[in-house]
């Protein structure tokens, strides 16, 4: 029988404050992680799809992520969600960590979240205002050893590419940015609509793959019971 897309998906999103969905300076959070829910709910025709959201405004890869990963993905309670969706690197760099620390960082928490089975999307870090060019440096390197990773279930996704900051104009700038490192609340919900488009495509992938391989294993069968 062929595979097909799944009806049902339990999904951590792992982060700091632009996970937490920060803006309007703390007095409001508006996580993407509501916008994917429901944009996943509507590509796959289904009302079972579970989103959590651990973001901690302030928190570095280098801070409290390894202790906060552990926490959610206990490896002898097995696989607890389907998809964790990782972001972090912004408040490393701002506080002039290393991109080759942080990227090591960055992959212990990946391992941790892959061996409880679950899928992986890492989100690199998204463009600011006022940077330097030795900060644009710093993070074009960060996100990509972010893009060169290769994994089993590790997926990358380049979030900077599509929700740019300086070559946009003002009223659309002024409609998706906060304040040059946040974003508003509409923001945010292009941030959960570009990631759900994404992992749609990816769960289309998986499917696809399993659907051929299991259409391998059916001629081979055939033709071991006609040599029979």
């Amino acid at each position: 029988m062929n595979s097909t897309l799944p009806k049902s998906l339990r999904i951590l999103c792992f982060g700091d404050s632009l996970t937490a969905g920060y803006t309007s300076h703390g007095y409001e959070h508006h996580p993407y992680a509501d916008h994917l829910r429901v944009g996943l709910e509507h590509m796959l025709s289904s009302s079972s799809i579970e989103v959590e959201v651990a973001g901690l405004s302030g928190d570095q890869v280098q801070g409290q992520y390894l202790q906060r990963i552990k926490a959610k993905c206990p490896t002898e309670k097995g696989r607890l969600y389907d998809w964790i969706i990782i972001m972090g690197g912004t408040n490393d760099l701002g506080w002039g960590q290393r991109p080759e620390d942080i990227y090591e960082g960055l992959k212990k928490v990946w391992d941790i979240a892959l061996n409880t089975g679950a899928n992986i999307m890492a989100l690199n870090v998204l463009e600011a205002a006022g940077l330097s060019p030795r900060m644009i440096e710093k993070k074009n390197m960060l996100n990509a050893m972010i893009k060169d990773h290769q994994q089993d279930r590790f997926y990358n996704f380049d979030l900077y590419s599509k929700i740019p900051y300086a070559t946009l104009d003002e009223a659309a700038r002024a409609r998706l940015w906060d304040d040059g490192l946040h974003l508003t609340g509409e923001g945010y919900k292009m941030m959960g609509n570009v990631i759900a488009v994404r992992l749609f495509e990816i769960l289309q992938e998986q499917t696809n793959a399993k659907n051929v391989a299991s259409t391998k294993e059916d001629i081979q069968g055939e033709n071991t019971n006609l040599r029979r």
